[in-house]
């Protein structure tokens, strides 16, 4: 049944070639016809001979019939066009068998019609119309058998035998058999080839149409991809659009949901987010959305403006979507946005998607904004950084950092009872680089530990020196970066170092911010634990500025309390900010740890602190920070 099916496939679709071919068909056959009818005026030039006007009319008018089929093209029904050749086939033979006996041209236009049955037919009707063809020349036997009819004796005593007939017959009607077995097995190999041929290029297409599907779309999120991105800009550019806003969108959730529910759940919400974009952008024919990989994507708004963008990003929200609900997800999704104006800020697309990125940098420091448009001075700040970051490692290999003392002092008996050291960094082309730019960079530079060694280092070498200037009971604080303090065999480099130095372990306290302590805070009460064991203490550092620190002090022995200064600042003019002030003394004295209040500054601030236990203090009214050996 399916070879049937496939069979018949292949007819349909090899009688859809016929049509061209039947039509050169039918034009050949009017010029042969032609030729005949005037072969049969050649009497007229030899003056030999009598003209056959009945032949002469008959091939010149099935000339002219088929000649304007050819002229008709496709009006004319391919049915119509087989059946005019069957009849003409037909009727050139009859005739030739009438007039002429059996002579050739009756038996050659049969075997003509023959073929073209096995041409233009399906293979079991071209068949049985063969057989019935061929059937014609053995109904004249019977006629000449029965004698109805007689020919001339000038035609020949041939024409009067009926077997002679019969063998014509019979004749043609292997013929057929023949001739048929060959035409539809060769037509057969070449259907299926043609086919073969087709269903080959179809594969070829689609797999064409796959591979660029691939070259110019995300897989993902079916978005178009960088490359088609930048193709339509450059289309939409030459047709005259020479102004436009292009919008960086970064999806911070995405790392969050990975880690809950694994990455194929997250690339899940990357294609719905997809999806989404691609409905928004649908229905806003001035809008192009593409995705850059991963977590990115890129907006190019035409015939828009910087409020009515700034606007649609405050009311357009991802959570929103009955898809994408924190419910669903776990974890609320959230979106950084950089913009540009093209071609004012600027003109070539790779130059777009860098400055984008350096306003992304932005956004995400700047976590309160969802949009940040690029501005000029932010290029300049990430060429500084860059210039900073590559003068760094070297700073540290030719020990270029230098080190600022911080007094800290007793408010009571107005003595300095110890000293935080501070790292100072000056540069040539820029002058004093402030620890708050540099440390973050030396921080995202992975040159953390070596600094903190150097600073650590420095500070170990100037001791003798502080103690001659301060006395013996002098403290030295030295901060500790989270990533330094969870350094592997952070303790035992420590414990060797002052070892080597002779210096005592009780003369330093190390100063800690509780952002060491995350996910790590098993690790901390064992560094901590060792670090007291030998006398060196242990400060928590910008207490109140975060949230946990409580929950550390319950888990964490710490020896003191630096408070940040956000509490201070006020305490003169709050009396709330006082009695939290107060309330932390009070935490602190039942834990056994020393409180020092950082960032003093005024001196009503010193009134309410000597009302508190806080008598330890820390700030520019005091003391600025002072590099005094270099």
């Amino acid at each position: 049944m399916i070879t049937d099916k496939r069979n018949y496939v292949y007819w349909l679709k090899f009688r859809k070639d016929t049509g061209p071919l039947l039509r050169r068909f039918l034009f050949a056959a009017s010029g042969l016809f032609f030729l005949a009818a005037c072969l049969h005026l050649t009497p007229l030039f030899t003056k030999t001979g009598k003209i056959d006007v009945i032949f002469f009319f008959v091939d010149l008018g099935i000339s002219v019939l088929f000649l304007l089929e050819y002229v008709l093209k496709n009006k004319v029904p391919l049915l119509i066009r087989i059946l005019t050749l069957i009849g003409t086939a037909i009727f050139i033979s009859v005739l030739s068998f009438l007039r002429s006996g059996l002579l050739g041209t009756g038996e050659i236009s049969l075997a003509f019609i023959i073929i073209s049955f096995f041409v233009f037919l399906p293979p079991f009707p071209s068949l049985i119309s063969a057989i019935l063809i061929s059937i014609i020349p053995a109904i004249f036997g019977i006629c000449v058998y029965l004698s109805i009819l007689l020919f001339p004796l000038e035609l020949g005593i041939r024409n009067e035998s009926p077997r002679e007939w019969y063998f014509k017959s019979v004749s043609l009607i292997i013929f057929s058999i023949l001739s048929g077995f060959l035409i539809q097995r060769l037509r057969a190999k070449l259907i299926k080839n043609i086919v073969y041929l087709k269903e080959s290029r179809a594969k070829i297409l689609n797999s064409k149409k796959h591979i660029d599907k691939l070259a110019f779309y995300d897989s993902l999120t079916q978005l178009p991809n960088r490359y088609l991105f930048e193709q339509s800009i450059k289309n939409r550019i030459s047709l005259g659009q020479n102004e436009a806003f292009v919008l960086l969108i970064n999806i911070k959730g995405i790392k969050v949901i990975n880690a809950l529910h694994g990455i194929g759940f997250g690339d899940q919400i990357l294609a719905l987010i997809g999806s989404i974009l691609k409905q928004y952008t649908s229905e806003r024919p001035n809008t192009i959305v593409a995705s850059l990989g991963g977590d990115e994507f890129i907006f190019w708004i035409e015939n828009s403006s910087k409020t009515r963008i700034e606007d649609a990003i405050v009311k357009f929200d991802f959570n929103n979507n009955q898809t994408l609900t924190p419910d669903r997800l776990g974890h609320r999704l959230q979106y950084r946005v950089s913009g540009i104006h093209f071609p004012k800020d600027a003109n070539d697309l790779n130059e777009v998607i860098r400055k984008l990125s350096i306003a992304m940098n932005v956004a995400r420091e700047e976590s309160k904004n969802h949009l940040v448009w690029f501005e000029q001075e932010m290029e300049k700040k990430i060429e500084r950084e860059q210039k900073l970051k590559n003068q760094l490692e070297k700073a540290i290999e030719n020990n270029e950092f230098k080190i600022a003392y911080q007094e800290k002092v007793n408010i009571k008996t107005q003595t300095v009872v110890g000293l935080e050291a501070l790292a100072r960094w000056r540069v040539s082309e820029y002058g004093e680089i402030s620890p708050e730019e540099f440390i973050p960079i030396i921080t995202k530079s992975d040159l953390i530990v070596p600094f903190g060694k150097n600073i650590f280092q420095k500070v170990v070498s100037q001791i003798p020196k502080l103690m001659e200037s301060y006395g013996n009971q002098i403290k030295i604080s030295i901060n500790i970066s989270p990533i330094f303090f969870l350094f592997p065999n952070f303790n035992e480099y420590i414990i060797e170092y002052l070892k080597e130095n002779f210096i005592d372990p009780k003369i330093l306290i190390f100063e800690i911010t509780e952002d060491v302590f995350i996910d790590e805070i098993e690790t901390i009460q064992k560094i901590v634990s060792s670090l007291r064991s030998i006398g060196i203490s242990v400060s928590l550092d910008d207490f109140g500025k975060g949230y946990s620190s409580l929950h550390y002090m319950q888990k964490i022995q710490f020896d003191e309390l630096k408070i940040d200064k956000s509490f201070l600042d006020e305490i003169a003019t709050s009396d709330r900010n006082f009695l939290l002030l107060e309330s932390i003394c009070h935490l602190a004295d039942s834990l056994g740890l020393k409180t020092i209040a950082e960032g003093i500054e005024r001196e009503e601030q010193i009134i309410p602190l000597k009302k508190t236990s806080c008598h330890i203090v820390q700030g520019y009214l005091y003391s600025k920070p002072k590099i005094l050996f270099e």
